[in-house]
């Protein structure tokens, strides 16, 4: 059964799109880290916390479909593949403009000129994790130009939308800009999506997509990754 608590924090940080200066580094939100991991805890192992930063990686390079190394001490990797309209110009590189409020990301782009593109974004790890933890950031919208959705596509999720996001998720209601033109300026965080799984899991994907036309390069970015690991 698809979990799914969606709620609007009451002080939402004030730091969304295209900002072409670098800010303040921003850490990964903490999303139910501190879970309880009985079945994996049982076993007498360790749990461990491991993240996958865009900081180790340099400016427009790709990192898709390749193993990406992780901090923690884990020995888990991560990697992340594309499926579906994915050619767009610098789809799946990590980018230092501020996006979401956060200084290195990592950015997923619609393609430009083409009407209902969507693209299918999946994270593998190297064994099963628990506690995955990571945002979507830059959700939003510009009159007919574009309008980010997105749909979760892997069972029991948790989510907590900021303040201009919208839906809940599924194909029928997809997370969205609370309009239909509310763009958000890439210093702020409030067009971001919070998400988390409990598991154990191997892998969790989601659908990045649009409605109609699209002009202006549409893009949202992702967050590190925190999971952690039976070590």
């Amino acid at each position: 059964m698809t979990s799914r608590l969606d709620q609007r924090p009451s002080e939402p940080r004030q730091v969304g799109r295209r900002a072409v200066t670098r800010g303040a580094a921003w850490s990964i939100p903490v999303v139910s880290l501190a879970v309880a991991a009985p079945a994996m805890a049982a076993s007498g192992c360790k749990m461990t916390t491991g993240l996958l930063s865009w900081d180790v990686f340099p400016d427009d390079s790709n990192q898709t479909g390749q193993a990406l190394a992780t901090t923690g001490g884990t020995g888990v990797t991560v990697t992340i593949s594309l499926s579906g309209d994915t050619n767009a110009n610098h789809n799946g590189e990590v980018t230092s403009t501020v996006t979401g409020g956060m200084s290195k990301v990592l950015r997923f782009y619609d393609r430009n000129n083409k009407a209902n593109t969507q693209q299918v974004v999946t994270l593998t790890f190297s064994k099963p994790v628990q506690n995955i933890s990571f945002s979507l950031l830059d959700i939003d919208s510009n009159g007919g130009a574009y309008g980010d959705l997105v749909i979760i596509n892997t069972a029991g999720w948790t989510a907590t939308k900021h303040s201009n996001v919208k839906g809940s998720g599924t194909v029928s209601a997809p997370y969205a800009a609370q309009s239909r033109n509310s763009p958000v300026d890439g210093s702020s965080a409030d067009a971001n999506l919070d998400l988390s799984w409990t598991g154990p899991v191997s892998a969790v994907s989601f659908t990045y997509k649009q409605d109609g036309s699209v002009t202006g390069d549409p893009f949202i970015g992702i967050s590190d990754i925190a999971f952690q690991s039976c070590v």
